[in-house]
């Protein structure tokens, strides 16, 4: 008997049925033979697993840069939206900045629009202190969290005023 994996007792039971042996000949070495094995016909959706493998293996090599460069690009269309004042590098440069926080475009925009368009470090600090986004409209001793921070105060003293307040700012 194979030793217990599950401490359900139900569970075991449809493990140690479904379960080939480890050195039995029903062993497989990949999902072709166990495709045979159940008698199923697989060649085409195995096929289409490997042409994606294939396919993100080579986007892989070059995906980290690509994938900032994505990020700046819709960063700098949403700053165009919301900063018209802003041109040329100083655009960029927020950008890049917000390009730099690993957010995807709707949390970035969201961020964006709670912090400002030049937030991007007020953003960073506050989701590496665990301040979440939904936070930004808490009153803290009568200002809101978003005014605090994009006022100047850091992320640690608005979680320190929150836990002051008996308050939770995480998600």
């Amino acid at each position: 008997m194979p030793d217990a994996r599950f401490t359900d007792p139900d569970l075991q039971a449809i493990y140690t049925y479904l379960a080939p042996a480890a050195d039995g000949p029903d062993q497989a070495d990949s999902a072709e033979a166990v495709a045979d094995r159940e008698g199923l016909d697989l060649a085409a959706d195995l096929a289409a697993v490997r042409r994606r493998t294939a396919r993100t293996r080579r986007a892989g090599r070059s995906r980290g840069r690509d994938d900032r460069r994505t990020l700046e690009s819709q960063a700098l269309t949403m700053l165009r939206r919301r900063a018209g004042y802003l041109r040329g590098e100083r655009l960029r440069g927020r950008a890049r900045a917000w390009a730099g926080v690993r957010l995807w475009p709707t949390e970035m925009e969201a961020w964006i629009d709670a912090v400002g368009v030049d937030g991007a470090h007020v953003a960073s600090a506050c989701l590496k202190t665990g301040i979440a986004l939904s936070a930004m409209d808490v009153v803290l001793d009568g200002v809101r969290v978003r005014q605090r921070l994009r006022g100047g105060e850091s992320a640690a003293a608005v979680l320190a005023r929150a836990a002051a307040c008996g308050r939770s700012l995480s998600a």
